[in-house]
């Protein structure tokens, strides 16, 4: 049976050899379990092809451009069970969003949090969660804060906006009002909500 990979995915000896064999082979397999699922949710369906490179030289952890992932081999040394940052890559492809989109960095990096807590399948072992709500937080500060608030939103509020958000963008037609014209509130006033919810929780 084909696996998704096979088709969709470049991974070659080169790369495969930089990597400890077991994370070589779990990078594949999340590949064939989650980008389908990231692509309907974030792409409209639409496979992209995609190639990991590993890189020694590369001194990050791991990132897009185009269709391409980079990543550092060290890193994956030192935290093999991190799989699912590829699992945030992999959404950054599907978005595709492309320059000129609109969307400032933290929806765009939080919609990748986001979808590395949907899709994930290894967040567990590696330890990696959604933050709670502590008072010194902001939306704008992206990644996994602004994931959480998004899931807060998903789950309270509005259980399409997330992919709405998604879409609206790919679409070319993100504005620094879509939040109050979808929900009726604007980021701020959404997030003192959030902010309110989650420090009662706390008491």
């Amino acid at each position: 049976m084909e696996r998704l990979s096979d088709k969709y995915l470049t991974f070659d000896e080169e790369s495969r050899k930089l990597l400890d064999p077991k994370v070589a082979e779990l990078l594949l397999d999340t590949f064939d379990k989650v980008y389908g699922g990231i692509c309907e949710f974030f792409n409209h369906g639409e496979l992209r092809e995609v190639v990991y490179k590993v890189d020694p030289e590369y001194d990050g952890i791991a990132a897009v451009s185009g269709g391409r992932v980079v990543v550092n081999p060290e890193w994956f040394t030192k935290h093999p069970w991190d799989i699912d940052c590829m699992t945030h890559e992999l959404v950054h492809v599907a978005q595709n969003y492309g320059r000129g989109s609109g969307a400032p960095g933290w929806i765009v990096e939080g919609l990748a949090d986001y979808g590395r807590a949907k899709f994930g399948l290894y967040n567990k072992e590696e330890g990696w969660s959604l933050p709670k709500y502590r008072d010194n937080q902001s939306y704008t500060n992206s990644y996994r804060v602004t994931a959480a608030f998004f899931v807060w939103v998903e789950e309270t509020l509005d259980a399409g906006l997330p992919k709405d958000l998604n879409d609206t963008i790919k679409a070319g037609n993100y504005k620094d009002n879509y939040f109050a014209d979808r929900t009726g509130k604007t980021i701020d006033e959404l997030w003192t909500m959030y902010a309110n919810a989650n420090e009662s929780k706390s008491e």
